[in-house]
């Protein structure tokens, strides 16, 4: 059995979640462990969901730079933890996510940086036909692969709720799910202020 910090404050924690904690695995410091803390018929709901739709990957993906493999299930002392790809970035401390990385006070000077990012996770979701319930700043992290270059993983919040997911079998289905939940993530503050910025630099060098 894996013990672990029962402290959510303890070092060996790197995300809390409405439902799950998620931990440094205590032997190997390249994988994480998430445990659910906080049991609710919606946790076992997006647990079952992500599980369901791990196994559909396995069979079909072939690019996992985007997402964080799955590697089974473990014993601990809160429960059954669930084993993942701890995302690195390339001085092996963990990456942080995108509103981490990029917030209201410093989107004037990194607006362009994060749109580079954006652009490099919509193509990867579209080329890969990745299904996510909706996108957030929170569940996007930025892998550092360089000191130059910078890669989005999505880290929660995969696969479908519908009975029948088409949009994992239909390239149409898919393109159209794919794009509401991008108009959605949009509309999100963050999104929203790297736009605004964009636009404001584009019309001054038109002048």
């Amino acid at each position: 059995m894996i013990e672990l910090s029962q402290d959510f404050a303890h070092e060996s924690v790197i995300g809390v979640g409405h439902h799950r904690v998620c931990f440094i695995h205590p032997h190997d410091s390249r994988l994480c462990i998430k445990v659910v803390y906080n049991h609710c018929d919606t946790a076992d709901q997006e647990l079952a969901r992500e599980l369901k739709y791990y196994a559909h990957l396995q069979r079909t993906l072939k690019d996992w730079r985007g997402l964080a493999k799955f590697h089974g299930k473990v014993e601990t002392n809160m429960g059954v933890g669930y084993v993942y790809d701890r995302i690195l970035d390339f001085d092996m401390s963990s990456s942080k996510t995108l509103e981490q990385c990029f917030t209201l006070n410093n989107i004037q000077r990194t607006a362009e940086e994060m749109q580079i990012v954006l652009t490099k996770l919509k193509q990867y979701l579209s080329e890969n036909k990745v299904v996510t319930m909706s996108i957030k700043p929170y569940n996007i992290l930025c892998q550092r692969v360089s000191e130059s270059e910078v890669f989005p993983v999505i880290c929660d919040n995969i696969g479908s709720a519908t009975l029948i997911p088409l949009e994992m079998y239909s390239s149409w289905f898919y393109r159209q799910k794919l794009e509401r939940i991008w108009n959605r993530f949009e509309k999100d503050p963050l999104v929203q202020a790297m736009y605004e910025v964009l636009r404001k630099k584009n019309l001054s060098k038109s002048k």
